[in-house]
């Protein structure tokens, strides 16, 4: 995806207008974690979400949402044009930082202001510092760093946080590091699609004692599951290295595990992971063995296709047949992950833009049994368990 973003050093253009902008509440937060739908708020460190206008809101942190006119942005003259109003805009006196959406669309913008030598960090509405996280590059370094993630309504303008540095105001625009994707909402357009093929547990447990993994956000979480390509994901909270499993029989169609240290909050980190995408038999061609000879797309009239993303090694090429409970490479934090865990998703289609899928998975000891894992309990491959004491 491009960046379409770009900082100015006003936080607004517009002549005439008719309400000033507020400085934030000093009023304490009051809003509840489980606001946040579907995700576990504690998986994501130094991530903050922010929604108006939608259901399950935690914008508790945000100065104000203002809607906006276009008209406004034009002179008496009628010159102007609203096009020019970047996405991304800080006004160095306030020393605030907005997010301007003047389409008629909603956009989501990923936002992540690096704390930087000048110990940057960003203050909420009720002058609470928001928390930091970390992210590490590719070469292995690590730096504090602050992500915003915002659903944003058409003509409004996010009033996000103050931003506060160490150095003296005025704010010195030079210092400061933002990087940020700001983009129409690519929204599922088939929400309830759902696939009948069930598929087995994609973890391994490694210790002796019983054991399960943590499901930090389920289909449709706030933080990163609520677009197109991502909608109907799962997130499992796990260790590095632990092993990952085939969840049927299947042909490996991408193995990639290039990158080695590339992790954490930082928005750069969006666009590079490690992952694994099989195509599952089909149990309707499925021969004695259990085998699917005839599996590929053309073949298969309702294919299914599962992915792990943010894995750190891959010990299977494309090409490869897997079996069901097979080892085909182990867990990790690679691309934009708060912490180490596992995205596993599901697809009617190999194409990079083709829309998740809603899915099951089966218990290992009944396999006509199901579930499907919400973020905040503990599973495994008989499906949800008692959280581990």
């Amino acid at each position: 995806r491009e960046d379409k973003v770009s900082v100015m050093g006003a936080a607004r253009k517009k002549k005439g207008k008719k309400n000033g902008k507020k400085k934030g509440s000093a009023a304490p937060s009051s809003s509840s974690d489980s606001l946040i739908w579907n995700f576990v708020p504690q998986a994501g460190p130094g991530c903050h979400i922010a929604r108006s206008g939608y259901s399950c809101n935690k914008d508790d942190w945000v100065l104000e949402w203002e809607p906006v006119d276009p008209a406004d942005y034009k002179s008496e003259e009628g010159e102007g044009d609203a096009d020019e109003i970047p996405d991304l805009a800080i006004d160095p006196e306030e020393q605030t930082l907005t997010l301007c959406n003047i389409k008629t669309e909603p956009v989501v913008a990923y936002i992540t202001v690096h704390s930087g030598n000048k110990e940057t960090t960003l203050i909420g509405k009720s002058g609470t510092p928001l928390e930091t996280g970390t992210s590490t590059d590719q070469d292995g370094r690590t730096s504090r760093c602050t992500t915003l993630i915002v659903l944003c309504p058409p003509q409004t303008f996010a009033h996000l946080c103050y931003i506060n540095m160490s150095s003296s105001p005025p704010l010195n625009l030079n210092e400061l590091q933002v990087e940020s994707d700001v983009q129409v909402w690519n929204q599922h357009e088939k929400v309830h699609d759902f696939h009948p093929q069930t598929v087995g547990f994609p973890l391994q447990i490694t210790t002796d004692e019983e054991g399960g993994f943590l499901c930090t956000q389920g289909q449709g979480g706030h933080l990163t599951h609520f677009f197109s390509g991502n909608q109907h994901a799962i997130d499992f909270q796990c260790p590095r290295g632990t092993p990952l499993l085939a969840v049927a029989n299947g042909v490996v169609v991408e193995s990639n595990a290039e990158h080695m240290h590339l992790t954490g909050i930082a928005v750069s980190n969006l666009f590079s992971w490690n992952s694994i995408l099989l195509r599952l038999d089909s149990p309707d061609n499925a021969g004695a063995d259990g085998v699917d000879t005839t599996n590929s797309e053309s073949s298969n009239r309702n294919p299914l296709f599962v992915e792990y993303v943010h894995i750190a090694t891959s010990c299977v090429q494309e090409g490869d047949r897997v079996s069901a409970g097979q080892i085909i490479g182990t867990s990790g934090g690679i691309g934009f992950s708060p912490e180490d865990h596992l995205h596993f998703a599901a697809y009617r289609s190999s194409d990079p833009h083709a829309p998740t899928v809603g899915f099951a998975f089966h218990k290992a000891a009944q396999q006509n049994e199901t579930f499907i894992p919400t973020a905040g309990k503990w599973y495994n491959a008989d499906g949800e368990m008692p959280p581990p004491r």
